[in-house]
């Protein structure tokens, strides 16, 4: 657990800003995300008397609802904190259609019982998101960290967006499964989340051996500090249901 912990707080500083002129940083500033899905993350926690045997057991039936043969329109996603006792979870709903599907998604939970289960708040966040790195070999369970962000003064997505190339070409170098996505609020465009998906157990010793004492490395660190900080971060063990 420490050492996951470890290596992920390294992977806060691999998300940078673009750090050119004051010129180039206006004009970036005009440029928004190319936004790939609309997004929903909702915090749930497990009703008295109901145990993770219950979640698992509404989840298996889930998977034979017809709820879930979408035709890829959306994918639904569990995340565990990595703890040793679990009483909270996150429902994490990606929407790749143009159809608005939260309210039969959430009508749909209720009819098959999720009510009695767990707690929810399903406020509607109305996040987007962007697939910034992609990996193609992804399995169904992985280790997943999430990251809150907050954008310094005068600081976008737009800034760092080069960065961002920087950043997946060394990530690319190292040959290891991984995923980072990119989530924004529509109505607030000074912060995010970051999730970094990793589909095998020993990423840590790829990222200590190959990563934190390259050049490259520190330079992206200090660009990002430059431009933008996390103000939470927490590893989950993270279920892919369709």
């Amino acid at each position: 657990m420490h050492s996951l912990y470890k290596y992920s707080l390294i992977l806060i500083f691999l998300i940078s800003c673009s750090s050119e002129s004051d010129n180039s940083i206006e004009a970036n500033l005009l440029i928004s995300p190319d936004y790939q899905f609309s997004n929903e993350l909702f915090e749930c926690k497990l009703n008295d008397d109901y145990t993770l045997l219950n979640l698992e057991s509404f989840f298996s039936n889930l998977l034979k609802n017809d709820l879930l043969n979408n035709d890829g329109m959306f994918d639904i996603e569990v995340f565990f904190p990595k703890s040793s006792y679990v009483s909270e979870f996150i429902l994490n709903l990606k929407n790749y259609s143009n159809q608005d599907i939260y309210n039969s998604f959430l009508e749909q939970l209720s009819i098959n019982g999720f009510d009695e289960i767990s707690e929810c708040r399903f406020d509607k966040n109305e996040y987007s998101g962007l697939l910034l790195i992609e990996e193609e070999s992804k399995m169904p369970k992985y280790i997943n960290e999430l990251l809150k962000c907050e954008y310094n003064q005068g600081f976008n997505y737009g800034t760092f967006r080069i960065a961002i190339d920087r950043f997946a070409n060394e990530m690319n170098s190292l040959k290891i499964p991984y995923e980072a996505i990119y989530i924004q609020n529509d109505k607030s465009t000074n912060s995010f989340i970051w999730i970094n998906n990793f589909y095998t157990k020993d990423f840590s010793d790829a990222i200590s051996s190959d990563w934190i004492n390259n050049t490259e490395a520190n330079e992206i660190k200090q660009e990002f500090l430059e431009n933008a900080k996390c103000i939470e971060a927490k590893m989950y063990d993270a279920f892919l249901l369709t």
